[in-house]
């Protein structure tokens, strides 16, 4: 296992700080894990794998807003709302996003992931995986746009990806070379979402 050192290793920590820190800005931190920014801040490396590189080459032309609504509402009998920053993303070599998937799930050990209700949830989860594909695309040169990773939530009415069936939830959205795909964060799940069986149950897609 390799260090990163550095900016970016840096960069990366303190994005992380930055995540927790907002999820956790509205919970009582009595009863929650509260991560402490200044011992962060003061740590010269964290442990962490080497993550995949991006190579902007690899990646198909950018993908509208527009295409991306078409392809959901092909797939799913239900219209989510559609929240987006941009117009057009850029659209990664599906062998990429699943490297990334692997690497992001190597996380959880070092850096102390785990579900914390209300503090640490699974929208926060999700956040987090879209924050970190953007900042390893950044740091690999691309330029272009955002990555096309975003997050979804949805009534889970049925089981996936090691999270039990019941209430709402949020997961990960992301368009590759390959189509679209649903992935758990906590897991590593990863399903075509013409194959996600909560498809037609998605209430909200943000990109």
């Amino acid at each position: 296992m390799k260090a990163l050192r550095g900016s970016f290793g840096r960069a990366l920590a303190t994005g992380l700080a930055g995540a927790m820190l907002s999820a956790v800005a509205d919970a009582a931190p009595v009863d929650h894990l509260v991560p402490d920014e200044s011992a962060l801040a003061s740590q010269g490396a964290i442990e962490l794998p080497p993550p995949p590189d991006w190579v902007p080459a690899a990646s198909a032309p950018l993908r509208s807003i527009e295409e991306l609504t078409l392809e959901l509402r092909q797939n799913c009998d239900s219209h989510p709302q559609m929240i987006h920053q941009a117009e057009s993303f850029v659209r990664p070599d599906h062998r990429w996003l699943q490297a990334y998937v692997k690497w992001f799930i190597k996380l959880n050990k070092p850096l102390h992931l785990q579900y914390e209700d209300q503090a640490f949830d699974c929208d926060k989860f999700s956040r987090c995986f879209v924050a970190f594909a953007d900042l390893l695309a950044l740091k690999g040169g691309e330029h272009r746009a955002s990555i096309c990773v975003g997050w979804v939530s949805v009534l889970n009415d049925s089981a996936f990806g090691g999270i039990e069936a019941g209430g709402g939830h949020a997961l990960v959205i992301a368009d590759s070379t390959e189509g679209l795909f649903i992935i758990e964060p906590q897991t590593g799940a990863m399903v075509p979402l013409a194959r996600y069986p909560n498809r037609d149950q998605l209430q909200k897609v943000n990109f």
